[in-house]
């Protein structure tokens, strides 16, 4: 049960640090973002970064969410599995 919660904060603080990196893209130099999102139909991180990057921070929040759902769901209806808090 350790695991899965130690688990669960791993990747709050990856989806916060996605989060963080999005807010600042307008802060990087306006050349350096023109070549990171020179093609725009792309999946390649390195020619379509500010798509990437939505598409990243939606599927990590969301397994994030579920993982923290389940360690919930084990503490409060599981008998002999919580979370030693």
């Amino acid at each position: 049960m350790k695991t899965l919660l130690y688990i669960c904060i791993l990747m709050t603080l990856f989806d916060v640090f996605l989060l963080v990196y999005a807010w600042t893209l307008p802060l990087f130099p306006q050349e350096w973002r023109d070549k990171v999102n020179s093609d725009t139909g792309s999946l390649s991180a390195r020619t379509n970064n500010d798509a990437l990057t939505g598409i990243l921070i939606i599927l990590v929040t969301a397994v994030t969410c579920s993982l923290w759902a389940v360690a919930f769901y084990i503490d409060a209806l599981v008998p002999g599995l919580s979370i030693p808090w």
